[in-house]
């Protein structure tokens, strides 16, 4: 990671900005997933680096904070607990080490290409056109899932918001659920007041839609791919089909 000194201020809020970068061969890292932590590892803000690299987040104020990327390919990381000031602009790059694709000894997963192959002709553009997406499996899958207390507190892990107004709202908006990682956390959860102008995503079960408020009824350790894109978060199961096939339909999981 490499932090320049304060860029001048302009007349936009208040960012981070920088470019993510191959640490082998120094070429740009496109599409990665941004995320912003305060210095107590929370999630604020989610955002995601363009096709050249290039990434900018918004920055609530002055404080401390970490910056995650994840991408497919390579292993996550993240840099060291940094300051910033209030009324500046910093620029922060970011290495990434490749990873070695890896499969489950047990039980191999979709490979990426049949994934975004599949998805693809589901949606009519490849999905990294598309709004939020990202593609979970393999490894940071089962490590959410060894983490998570239930089905809400997983997703959370993977850095998908979801609430619970009385009902679950999933995808509610771009900043981010925290992870609740005991059952008192998990309740004053659910207590939050609803934010009125909130909106909830749609949950999909192996291309189904699914309730949301079913969503602790669905045996999360079938699930083999997690795939979000803006205001919906879909689930494949380790038997499901990868032949594309139009449609869908409504169940109650």
């Amino acid at each position: 990671m490499s932090l320049s000194s304060p860029a001048a201020p302009d007349a936009s809020a208040q960012e981070i900005r920088g470019r993510i970068i191959d640490s082998q061969n120094g070429a740009p890292v496109g599409l990665a997933a941004v995320f912003l932590l305060d210095s107590e590892r929370e999630p604020l803000v989610a955002g995601a680096a363009d096709r050249d690299g290039l990434y900018s987040v918004a920055v609530p104020g002055a404080g401390e904070y970490y910056l995650v990327v994840e991408r497919l390919g390579y292993f996550e990381n993240e840099t060291p607990l940094f300051s910033v000031g209030s009324d500046t602009d910093y620029d922060v790059d970011i290495e990434m080490r490749p990873e070695p694709f890896r499969l489950d000894p047990l039980e191999v997963t979709v490979s990426n290409e049949e994934l975004e192959d599949f998805l693809t002709l589901t949606f009519g553009q490849h999905p990294a056109t598309l709004p939020g997406y990202r593609s979970i499996q393999g490894v940071r899958l089962e490590e959410a899932k060894l983490k998570a207390g239930d089905n809400t507190d997983l997703l959370r892990w993977l850095y998908i918001p979801v609430t619970h107004f009385g009902d679950v709202c999933i995808g509610v908006n771009r900043l981010l659920a925290l992870p609740a990682r005991s059952s008192a956390e998990r309740t004053n959860a659910r207590a939050e007041e609803p934010n009125p102008n909130a909106q909830c995503g749609a949950l999909y079960v192996d291309g189904y839609r699914c309730r949301n408020e079913h969503i602790e009824e669905i045996n999360m350790d079938r699930i083999a791919v997690v795939v979000t894109t803006r205001g919906a978060v879909r689930l494949y199961t380790r038997e499901f089909d990868w032949t594309f096939r139009p449609g869908g339909g409504v169940m109650g999981c």
